[in-house]
């Protein structure tokens, strides 16, 4: 039982509690990276490899090729959004597939969360459902193709505002080039 002061009835104390939380708030996230994935439908063989996605993967790359930070390929990943055109299958921590609904072709997303080296990284995975995904000639890299990914195969969509700055970063994962631009 509270403890109520004596005043009158026009001037009632008001008492106002809040809870606080114990845990850690996983909407806070250290980086919201963007990834853009070619993906093949229908694919062939029906597991094919252009379908393969790989999320702590995609982030180690990210941190080691544009922030120059090793954090290993341990860690964990879940589902915060999955895609509405398709399924994630197989183990998130790993290798995993993107399957498309048949018979579609366009863009579709999935937004996971990936606890990598102490980091809690948004990832959003935009995948472009296309027949068939182009490449194999030399020289030839659908991902720097601006049709395809118009901002490149991985970059930054922000940083945790206590960073050191808010510059987006795009880089290519294959060949380690990197541009950068500021918002």
């Amino acid at each position: 039982m509270v403890d109520m002061p004596d005043v009158s009835s026009q001037y009632a104390p008001v008492m106002i509690a809040q809870a606080s939380r114990a845990t850690q708030d996983k909407s806070t996230t250290d980086r919201t990276i963007g990834i853009c994935h070619l993906i093949e439908n229908p694919p062939v063989p029906p597991e094919t490899a252009v379908n393969v996605i790989s999320p702590l993967g995609s982030i180690s790359d990210y941190f080691q090729n544009s922030e120059r930070l090793a954090l290993g390929l341990r860690g964990k990943v879940s589902v915060l959004e999955g895609p509405k055109h398709g399924q994630l299958r197989g183990p998130l921590s790993g290798d995993s597939l993107y399957v498309p609904t048949p018979d579609y072709h366009g863009p579709d997303r999935a937004t996971l969360l990936v606890e990598i080296g102490g980091r809690i990284v948004r990832a959003i995975y935009f995948f472009n459902v296309m027949q068939s995904v182009p490449g194999g000639t030399e020289g030839y890299d659908p991902y720097d193709d601006k049709k395809y990914c118009p901002k490149g195969a991985m970059w930054k969509i922000s940083l945790n505002p206590s960073g050191q700055n808010g510059r987006l970063i795009s880089f290519h994962t294959r060949n380690n080039s990197q541009r950068t631009n500021e918002p």
